[in-house]
């Protein structure tokens, strides 16, 4: 028995229900799968949609990044990075916040052009988002990003540090590296743009050999809190 094509809607229904009741389970089956496999198709894939939805939002959350740290200079494993983000994540952050101290790493100046431009495009798009707090940088490439704006100055940080812990701010101090930057007047002046990590007790618990690392305030950063707390962190 066809149901009519322009036949009432619930009259359509009544209709199929009649011609299942008649047929055997293998018979429904194939008929249901004829003529409903793309609606239920559509119902599985909108079940796996909400399923996923209800875990990343409820049940298992990703967490929230509490600061990143960019990596910008020299070579170094995943594995340390991911030993470093670890460490502070343990030090800055309460489990309950369900927040991670992040840490990647972007190479601008390889061998390869094309690696350089995609980091470099990579980079931009990351700072222009307010995603990185800090990069770890060397003497020349510090000097460079001061001079492009891409970092700020820390006297302001160090400030605080001092009124707060001053025998954290006393072994920061040793570290204190300089460039110039233009001001908001369009001035050119000199002030403390990062903190030399030679002899940061963090690194070298975690078997960081490499020299001229420097720690700087990325321009656009909206976690400066957590980026003193990580500074303190690097020196405790």
């Amino acid at each position: 028995m066809e149901t009519p094509v322009y036949a009432p809607f619930k009259e359509k229904v009544r209709l199929e229900i009649v011609k299942l009741r008649e047929m055997s389970f293998k018979e429904k089956v194939e008929h249901i799968w004829e003529y409903y496999k793309f609606i239920l198709l559509g119902l599985v894939v909108f079940l796996i949609i909400i399923g996923s939805l209800i875990n990343a939002w409820l049940i298992n959350p990703q967490p929230k990044t509490a600061l990143l740290i960019s990596w910008n200079t020299g070579y170094v494993l995943h594995e340390q990075l991911d030993e470093l983000s670890e460490a502070l994540t343990k030090q800055l952050v309460d489990e309950k916040e369900n927040e991670v101290v992040s840490t990647t790493q972007i190479l601008t100046s390889t061998d390869d052009p094309t690696i350089n431009m995609a980091s470099q495009q990579r980079m931009i798009a990351m700072v222009a988002a307010g995603e990185i707090d800090v990069f770890i940088l060397d003497s020349k490439m510090l000097v460079e990003y001061a001079g492009n704006g891409l970092i700020v100055p820390i006297e302001s940080m160090l400030t605080e540090i001092r009124s707060i812990d001053k025998a954290a701010y006393d072994r920061i101090e040793e570290g204190f590296v300089n460039a110039r930057f233009e001001s908001e007047e369009g001035q050119i002046e000199e002030a403390v743009m990062g903190v030399s990590l030679e002899n940061c007790r963090l690194l070298l618990e975690l078997d960081y050999y490499q020299e001229d690392l420097i720690f700087s305030l990325c321009a656009t950063s909206c976690r400066q809190e957590n980026v003193k707390a990580a500074l303190i962190a690097f020196f405790e």
